[in-house]
């Protein structure tokens, strides 16, 4: 576990949706991200208390959904896949450019 994040490299799993509104087969994306591993409770949108174990920093505008999951590969040579249960946009001060983007994610119950 690291309170403080490390480098990692993840692969994101991203669903487009179709012209009725259903997500397609996801398509994987390798992405550099810092990820933190610590549980904590956050409010999602609705404003409901959620406990969440990993943060996902990623650097710049990527497009993301709540049917999208990450897979990476911890200090402990563990293969982690998150679903995501939050995410938040970061932009630059004062702009419209998207600093980061930080995802919020459970470990998928297996």
């Amino acid at each position: 576990m690291s309170l403080f994040g490390y480098p990692a490299t993840v692969v994101h799993f991203h669903s487009d949706v179709d012209e009725w509104g259903r997500p397609l087969p996801p398509e994987a994306t390798e992405r550099d991200a810092k990820v933190v591993e610590e549980q904590k409770l956050i409010k999602n949108a609705k404003g409901e208390d959620i406990q969440v174990a990993y943060e996902i920093h990623v650097e710049g505008a990527i497009p993301i959904g709540f049917d999208d999951y990450f897979l990476y590969t911890n200090a402990l040579g563990l293969e982690i896949r998150c679903d995501v249960a939050h995410f938040e946009v970061r932009k630059f001060l004062g702009t419209d450019d998207v600093k980061k983007v930080i995802v919020y994610g459970r470990p998928q119950n297996i």
